[in-house]
């Protein structure tokens, strides 16, 4: 494995991946989606070792009202499929039910007529102009049992131990004090009350239609809902780009003349394997995905995880890979199963593995440089045709200490010059806490910076050679 060259600047490096939005030119627009943020360190000293945490997620901003056309779109009922997704909760008449960032009510409306004649869903949201937009649904289509609820930022203002089931649609993400909103979640819901929860997907790439902070990966979801008190007892992934969880509160024993409901476990890779849960093994499948066969050694429903950054390192051959993506895999049944992740070779090379290399499993924290790359670049939202020279060019100077002649002969595919890959590659670098001022790239720094023409990317430099 890559022996980490890298040190960091001493500030706080959450701070340095949320705090500071640099000015991008015409050029460098052409990579992004709308809100890319990149971020760079402000202060600088001596070096240290990079922090072994990251950063916690940052919530995302929540969409407007002026922009509650786009939730009433054609295209949404086949790109989200609310029939089918709805016909999983098995509403009924007399069901009460939540809908927590309600929007236009595109799904509160549905849900009003299941539920009715003498159910309620509560439409709950933080802006009053959602609410009368969708009140006006409302009365246009002549809808019962609607209460629109105006909530707080950290209170759904919904009634205690009433709520059946909770749905929360492309919402969680948003939420600006996660851990209190699901503590009055759980407040809410009845003794056997269930969340369907919905977040556009991070593994597959799927969701990338999504700006990069209104996704979640199973990983990151279950990370923070089972530490508020909620169990997972289904995970659908029918939808095209969307996980649908369903949660119930912890320690459920069901109600009279039902039987619990079962729980599916979640587990890192790396823990389940040294438990002896599953067998896994991986192979390489091209330049951009690792295919792992993995099986599990018990009766028990469970949910698989591996970080962003989880290292496959190869025997005998010089091409290892790494994880670009968060991944997740469901295990219901026995026998073999095939799990692919998306990766990137390490070092970039022209032979890219193939399958019948073998991996070995290492943990995302043996190389921190690396991994802190890989974790930032899956949230950007870089253009598909830039964002992979990037990241790779990225990781190759954390990895290697790669200079600019090897860099620049990766970067001639971009559609863009290559001087600014090259400088794009260094400015994301530094973002996710490694100090490119250490690096040979830096030294070298003379041989593209004064043929860039966008300024925020040109500001970039200047800023960090007067730190």
């Amino acid at each position: 494995m890559p022996t980490m060259k890298t040190a960091i600047a001493p500030s706080s490096y959450g701070s340095r991946t949320q705090a500071l939005r640099l000015a991008l030119g015409a050029s460098v627009e052409f990579l992004l989606c709308a809100g890319l943020l990149l971020c760079v360190g402000l202060t600088s000293a001596g070096a240290q070792e990079l922090p072994v945490e990251l950063p916690p997620r940052v919530p995302a901003q929540f969409m407007s009202y002026q922009g509650a056309g786009w939730l009433e779109r054609p295209e949404r009922v086949a790109e989200e499929m609310p029939d089918e997704m709805l016909a999983v909760m098995g509403l009924e008449d007399g069901d009460i039910v939540a809908d927590i960032g309600v929007g236009s009510g595109f799904f509160t409306r549905r849900m009003a007529r299941l539920v009715a004649p003498s159910g309620t869903v509560y439409a709950v949201d933080i802006q009053p102009e959602m609410l009368e937009i969708l009140q006006g649904y409302v009365e246009e289509e002549g809808l019962t049992g609607i209460v629109p609820v105006l909530s707080e930022f950290d209170d759904p203002k919904l009634p205690e131990g009433e709520i059946d089931w909770i749905l929360l649609v492309d919402v969680y993400h948003e939420f600006g004090n996660p851990g209190a909103m699901l503590a009055k979640m759980r407040e809410a819901l009845k003794r056997d009350g269930r969340v369907a929860l919905l977040e556009y997907r991070v593994e597959d790439g799927t969701g990338d239609h999504i700006k990069g902070d209104h996704r979640m990966s199973v990983r990151q979801v279950l990370s923070e809902w089972g530490p508020a008190g909620f169990e997972l007892i289904e995970l659908h992934e029918f939808l095209p780009s969307q996980h649908l969880f369903i949660f119930q509160t912890a320690a459920q024993e069901g109600t009279a003349g039902t039987e619990p409901r079962p729980v599916i476990a979640s587990y890192d890779v790396l823990e389940a394997i040294s438990e002896g849960l599953i067998e896994v093994s991986a192979a390489g499948l091209g330049g951009e995905t690792v295919t792992m066969t993995i099986r599990r050694t018990r009766p028990e429903p469970m949910v698989i995880t591996l970080p962003v950054g989880t290292y496959f390192e190869t025997q005998g051959r010089a091409i290892d890979m790494i994880a670009r993506r968060d991944g997740a895999i469901v295990l219901f049944e026995d026998g073999p199963q095939t799990w692919q992740v998306l990766a990137r070779s390490m070092p970039p090379t022209p032979s890219a593995s193939e399958p019948r290399d073998r991996f070995e499993i290492r943990s995302a924290d043996d190389n921190i440089a690396m991994r802190n790359v890989m974790w930032l670049f899956q949230g950007l939202n870089l253009h598909p045709l830039v964002a992979p020279v990037v990241q790779q060019l990225a990781l190759w100077i954390a990895s290697e200490d790669a200079g600019y002649d090897d860099l620049a002969e990766h970067a001639s595919g971009a559609p863009i010059p290559t001087e600014e890959v090259v400088a794009l590659a260094v400015a994301y670098l530094d973002s996710s806490g490694t100090d490119v001022t250490q690096m040979r790239i830096w030294a070298e720094r003379e041989r593209f910076v004064p043929a860039l023409t966008d300024r925020g990317l040109r500001s970039f430099f200047e800023t960090r050679d007067q730190r």
